[in-house]
């Protein structure tokens, strides 16, 4: 699932103000902006970035779609 997806699933819009995407940027440590940048396909998280995502989304959003050079494509 992408981040888009998770925030809509949530309850949230998935744009710049959404409340889900403040939510996951808090817990994974990121500014709001970058999330949303990521969730746009503008720009790709860090190694480090891509695991904090991924907890703060329970593995909702995985590793792989969001890093897949760093962690393979997904099946």
């Amino acid at each position: 699932m992408n981040l888009t997806d998770y925030a809509i699933s949530k309850g949230g819009t998935g744009t710049l103000k959404c409340p889900v995407l403040a939510t996951v940027a808090e817990k994974a440590g990121c500014h709001v902006g970058t999330l949303y940048q990521i969730a746009l396909n503008k720009r790709k998280p860090s190694y480090r970035l891509a695991n904090k995502i991924h907890e703060a989304t329970r593995g909702r959003v995985s590793r792989t779609e969001l890093l897949p050079a760093a962690f393979g494509r997904a099946a």
